[in-house]
């Protein structure tokens, strides 16, 4: 049993490090699309897409929240007794994966949203640009000069 719980008390230990990582590349992302810097966005949807699929091979997807977790907690307080550290050291690890969590959906349904306002933005001015047509007439360059015939 002390086998069991201490190879689970790893997977969520680095269930909890991806998340973690997780949650700040989701902050950075929204900082990137406040700032318009489309590049560190880039580099943070990868990174994001890179995080999800490390989780998904760590476990359940999205990582031991809402019912798994609540069974997982259950069948732990229902196994473990009260002084055994093992089972206490999981308890806090399935808490701190619990807030992580839900902190990680909050992030993620607060960048949908950005992101959707940034692209009604974007499409606003692209029909403003398609509809304006030419307002001003380019310039006109003057003739090239003629070669220096004194040569």
């Amino acid at each position: 049993m002390d086998q069991a719980l201490s190879s689970t008390n790893e997977a969520l230990e680095k269930q909890i490090m991806l998340l973690r990582e997780l949650v700040g590349s989701l902050e950075r992302a929204q900082a990137a699309v406040l700032s318009s810097d489309a590049g560190y966005l880039n580099i943070q949807t990868l990174k994001q897409h890179a995080l999800c699929g490390e989780l998904r091979r760590w476990g359940s997807e999205p990582p031991l929240l809402a019912s798994s977790h609540a069974q997982l907690v259950a069948s732990t307080e229902a196994a473990a007794t009260p002084m055994d550290p093992l089972a206490e050291h999981q308890r806090s690890l399935l808490a701190e994966l619990g807030e992580l969590g839900k902190r990680a959906e909050r992030l993620n349904r607060e960048y949908a949203a950005l992101l959707r306002r940034a692209r009604r933005t974007v499409d606003i001015f692209c029909r403003v640009l398609a509809s304006s047509g030419i307002t001003y007439v380019p310039p006109r360059l003057p003739p090239p000069a003629a070669p220096d015939s004194r040569g």
